[in-house]
């Protein structure tokens, strides 16, 4: 059972590690207006997906099969909504006829939001892990004083 609650409270750290490190390089790239693909950098984002849960071990009744799910990385998209443009002629990447620069679509403000929800959901299950551990060690004291 502590191994079923061990492996959802991994899922959920390692799929908000990497919305956490998704963020942090939409925040980095927030001025970059050339990329090797070409055209200012876009804003990328995680999609996460329910996955069903191994019961073999514990959770067997059928109402906990058709609750318990786990979480996944289904994939990291790229926003396609297009560049901001703002006029600046004396930047190096500034259109020479109209001095508009594409900017990339991120922004900052919701960037940090993002950032502290991905962080509250790896905390969370961080400290999903913590009391299962605590529960772990109680239960097996309990079970050395019968």
């Amino acid at each position: 059972m502590f191994s079923t609650i061990f492996d959802i409270a991994a899922n959920a750290m390692s799929a908000n590690r990497l919305r956490i490190n998704t963020i942090a390089s939409n925040i980095a790239n927030a001025e970059t207006t050339q990329t090797k693909e070409g055209g200012p950098y876009k804003r990328r984002d995680v999609v996460f997906a329910a996955t069903d849960v191994d019961t073999k071990e514990a959770f067997s009744n059928t109402l906990d099969q058709a609750t318990l799910k786990g979480v996944k990385v289904a994939a990291v998209t790229k926003d396609d909504k297009p560049p901001r443009m703002i006029y600046d002629p004396g930047h190096p990447d500034a259109d020479p006829l109209t001095g508009m620069v594409a900017m990339p679509n991120v922004n900052p403000v919701t960037e940090m939001v993002n950032l502290l929800t991905a962080s509250a959901a790896y905390k969370a299950a961080s400290e999903v892990v913590n009391v299962t551990k605590d529960l772990a060690a109680a239960v097996r004291r309990l079970g050395e004083r019968v």
